[in-house]
């Protein structure tokens, strides 16, 4: 018969472990840390000093980001190398975690700027036409047949598809590309090319395309997206005015748009336009 008078009961041990009564026992349901003796006719647990010293050890690998069911044996183990495999292994899950975090925190932040943007834009109603160089950056792209149907292209289904088969994981908003800067001002372009920015963690083999390193006019365009071809027309005024020729492309990036809001009057575009001097 056990002498439980040299064992703590499974209060003290709670009392000791700065723990619950409900967390030893469940301790006890995942193997973790066992009672030493349980009385058959009350069914009373006891731990021994040994026992309660494991708990520490237990914390340590939960502060360390362990689950609980990655414990077992950790109380059993005679060796070194028990702990060094599975620091190995906690450390390769931990910088796997690490790299969701930052991609989506990458996505969010993004995301919150563009509300930002196009929220500034809106309030000042900023539909001015400038000219800006914009920094080579890459994309992953897919091209599409284009019908004029703006919500159909922006909240893309096979796009989505397309990134989700192939581990692509994206930032930042929207771009439409089409390769005529002419057929889309009349609404004659009948091929777009969906485009959006890799995280920085980008783990996908997908091919990228590059859009920057030239000089664009850039003007936002504020509303329905149907009415968005007026715009192409102030656009190539302008450029033609200052002495400059527009194209043969043109990028439409979408601010704000169908996946923040319902409010067509509150869409935001971004028309850039490739400008080179006469």
């Amino acid at each position: 018969m056990v002498d439980s008078k040299n064992l703590h009961t499974i209060g003290e041990t709670a009392k000791i472990c700065k723990v619950s009564r409900k967390t030893l026992i469940f301790y006890e349901e995942l193997g973790i840390l066992k009672p030493d003796y349980i009385c058959p006719s009350n069914g009373y647990r006891y731990y021994s000093d040994s026992t309660i010293q494991l708990m520490p050890i237990l914390k340590y690998y939960k502060q360390m980001g362990f689950k609980l069911q990655d414990m077992n044996g950790v109380g059993d183990n005679n060796s070194c190398l028990f702990h060094e495999r599975n620091f190995l292994n906690q450390i390769s899950f931990l910088e796997d975690e690490e790299k969701r975090i930052q991609n989506s925190r990458q996505a969010l932040m993004d995301w919150l700027e563009l509300i930002h943007e196009g929220m500034n834009v809106t309030s000042n109603k900023f539909e001015s036409i400038n000219i800006k160089y914009i920094q080579p950056t890459q994309y992953f792209f897919l091209d599409q047949d284009f019908d004029y149907d703006y919500k159909e292209s922006v909240i893309n289904v096979p796009w989505i598809r397309y990134l989700e088969e192939n581990n692509a994981e994206i930032t930042g908003p929207v771009i439409l590309a089409f390769d005529d800067c002419q057929k889309k001002s009349l609404e004659l372009a009948n091929r777009v090319t969906i485009m959006q920015k890799p995280v920085r963690n980008n783990d996908s083999n997908l091919p990228l395309e590059n859009i920057g390193g030239k000089t664009f006019i850039s003007s936002y365009y504020i509303g329905d997206h149907a009415q968005m071809y007026k715009k192409y027309a102030d656009m190539e005024n302008w450029a033609k005015k200052n002495g400059y020729n527009c194209g043969p492309n043109v990028y439409e990036r979408f601010v704000v748009d169908y996946w923040t809001t319902t409010d067509i009057n509150m869409f935001v575009t971004e028309i850039l336009i490739p400008i080179v001097k006469n």
